[in-house]
């Protein structure tokens, strides 16, 4: 039942339509992916943000701010129909999330009050340089910095719109489909209108606001993390690697910041992290290079398109084939459907989905005896064919992403829900 409450809202996310229901879903949608755990370093920030800025209108800023924060949603809409989903990939990029991993390090240093940004502060009623224009413009920033801890959410909406990109670009779905991530994004932004209106409202400062205060910083600091081991796994780095890099970053900010005795501590801390970007930007290029040497053997080593080092993986009791020519040898041979799992270590849901292969029995059962199991990497070289097949706009929006095909190749099954056992299993048995 649950699988099919959520294809029914996915449906009317996806659909053509833009009736009041469909308006309801995206909203919800909106509201429910901003009670994300990765969302919610924004909160603390969006409060340090608007505090200063309720004036006798208390709603005036908060509203701004949340129409900035829906209206990047729309640009993002605009964009992804532009081009084609490139902007949605392009927030996949290793080095993305590199720098958003420094850019909430550097917001969960401003939340324990080591750095002072005076835009998030400053008298209202005293001082010009507070405009509407600069809350609108925050807003934009607070929808950017949430953009991929939502992104998968809404792939549902952008598939549509990438459909109709194979027949060229087209004014009318792509400013539609613009007007359904805005209201996508007016629902992400409900709690972060609340935040700047009624947050207020909360006992004055003290020794426990102070601790509070650090916990926050902690958590942003920790989701800095998070996003810095994405970006070493896209490298093809270990990410046990990633948590000793950070530790050895905070380590050397930490030493420098005390080095410097003479000065407010925020101009010491900015002066530190001068120093640690010169440091950084030395292991980013020494890793960068180490990922290109990497690429370039596999592509050497690669004697087909599709083609792996390793021509197998064992999850389990289930072998996911990693080679084209002896996927479909095999299917050929034994008149079994061929199930592709397009995977990436960055995919959160893909890995939840391996999870579940071993875990649910009837699942696991059809797999091992009905399936040939082909697992198909993001930096696999097939992985760009199946993208710019037409038949498979999904891949252009992102991951996890699931198809079965029969022997002879033809596609009979395809999804991006990883929860869709009944569809799946169902598809399979039809063979």
């Amino acid at each position: 039942m649950v699988s099919e409450i959520q294809a029914f809202i996915e449906s009317q996310l996806s659909s053509g339509s833009f009736s009041l229901l469909s308006i309801f879903f995206l909203a919800l949608g909106g509201l429910l992916a901003g009670l994300l755990p990765c969302v919610y370093p924004l909160y603390p920030i969006t409060a340090g943000i608007l505090k200063s800025r309720v004036s006798k209108h208390k709603w005036s800023h908060p509203l701004v701010y949340y129409i900035g924060l829906a209206t990047m949603y729309a640009i993002f809409g605009l964009i992804a129909g532009v081009s084609g989903g490139a902007f949605n990939a392009f927030l996949r990029y290793p080095e993305t999330q590199l720098v958003l991993a420094i850019l909430l390090f550097i917001l969960g240093l401003s939340v324990a009050e080591f750095l002072y940004f005076p835009f998030f502060s400053g008298d209202l009623r005293n001082s010009v340089n507070v405009s509407y224009a600069n809350t609108f413009f925050l807003g934009i920033g607070a929808g950017l910095l949430s953009s991929p801890c939502v992104g998968p959410v809404v792939v549902s909406i952008l598939v549509q719109l990438i459909t109709y990109q194979t027949e060229g670009i087209r004014i009318v779905p792509i400013l539609f489909t613009s007007l359904k991530m805005f209201v996508f994004g007016l629902g992400l932004g409900i709690p972060f209108l609340l935040i700047g209106v009624f947050g207020f409202a909360l006992p004055k400062s003290g020794k426990w606001m102070k601790s509070v205060q650090w916990i926050l910083a902690l958590l942003i600091l920790y989701f800095s993390y998070t996003y810095l081991e994405k970006a070493f796994v896209l490298w093809g780095y270990d990410s046990s690697l990633s948590a000793k890099v950070f530790l050895i970053w905070s380590l050397v900010l930490t030493f420098l910041y005390l080095q410097k005795k003479e000065g407010l501590p925020c101009e010491r801390m900015k002066l530190s992290l001068f120093q640690l970007g010169a440091y950084t930007s030395l292991v980013v290029l020494v890793l960068l290079l180490q990922s290109a040497i990497f690429k370039f053997q596999l592509a050497i080593g690669e004697s087909e398109p599709g083609s792996n080092s390793v021509p197998m993986e064992v999850h389990g009791n289930l072998e996911w084939h990693r080679s084209k020519t002896e996927v479909f040898r095999l299917a050929k041979e034994t008149g079994k459907p061929i199930f592709i799992d397009f995977y990436a270590d960055w995919c959160t849901n893909c890995k939840e989905f391996q999870k579940l292969t071993l875990t649910n029995k009837e699942w696991n059962e059809t797999f091992k005896k009905n399936t040939i199991l082909w697992k198909i990497y993001d930096t696999d070289l097939i992985f760009e064919e199946f993208a710019n097949d037409p038949n498979y706009p999904e891949l252009k929006i992102g991951l996890p992403f699931f198809l079965i095909l029969n022997a002879e190749g033809k596609m009979i099954y395809k999804s991006n829900d990883y929860l869709d056992t009944k569809g799946m299993i169902e598809a399979i048995r039809k063979l």
